[in-house]
């Protein structure tokens, strides 16, 4: 089996109202998906005006990092949990 990486593509973004172009081998909508939610929480936490976008984003990317790690954790428990449902039924089949 190969290993053919994609080539990276330049894409133009605008998040908290600055246009960035970012460099992904990752598609046009997940690159634009991911654009969206990172403007969406940035806005989202200096919807009280008083915060300079600085700190917004900074304060934004301590929740997105939250987020991941909780989904990584889930993701790791819910791994566990099948692996040891696979493993009872393979008994359950052993054992007829």
């Amino acid at each position: 089996m190969s290993n053919v990486k994609k080539a990276p593509n330049a894409y133009s973004v605008r998040i908290a109202g600055r246009d960035y172009t970012i460099t992904s081998a990752d598609s046009p909508e997940h690159v634009r998906r991911a654009a969206v939610y990172a403007d969406r929480r940035i806005s989202e936490t200096s919807s009280g005006g008083f915060m300079n976008r600085e700190n917004a984003a900074v304060i934004a990317a301590l929740t997105l990092a939250d987020e991941l790690l909780s989904s990584q954790d889930d993701n790791t428990r819910l791994r566990r949990e099948l692996m040891l449902a696979k493993q009872e039924l393979q008994q359950l089949k052993n054992a007829k």
